[in-house]
């Protein structure tokens, strides 16, 4: 099971989604809380279910994600130049999808020191 729950969530277009919700709260004056916690909810699981496999393979099956995450803003993603202002859609959507990687590969390495160093002492 947990062979399969790691491509499901990391095919996920989190980025997408992320700004998604934010510019659709973005109009009824209220900033969607739910994101940031849903947010390192989402890293945090996929980091610990990307424990078996490598790091070229976790960032293999997040090109998924970014390429996903592409397609639907393409299509449902409002055409907003000044919501994405100074560098545009893509940029961000990038710079977003490359902090979920970083954060994953960190959650990842931490459960892997905790395997090897910590838990071994015990």
């Amino acid at each position: 099971m947990k062979r399969i729950l790691f491509p499901i969530l990391a095919c996920v277009p989190m980025p997408f989604l992320y700004f998604y919700f934010e510019y659709a709260f973005a109009f009824s004056a209220t900033y969607p809380w739910f994101l940031i916690p849903l947010t390192i909810f989402y890293f945090v699981l996929t980091g610990y279910v990307s424990k078996n496999y490598s790091v070229v393979g976790v960032l293999c099956w997040n090109l998924g994600s970014l390429a996903s995450s592409f397609l639907f803003a393409h299509f449902f993603l409002v055409k907003d130049m000044e919501y994405y202002e100074p560098f545009g859609q893509p940029f961000m959507l990038i710079y977003t999808w490359i902090l979920m990687v970083v954060a994953q590969l960190f959650v990842r390495h931490v459960i892997h020191y905790y395997n090897e160093n910590i838990r071994q002492e015990k």
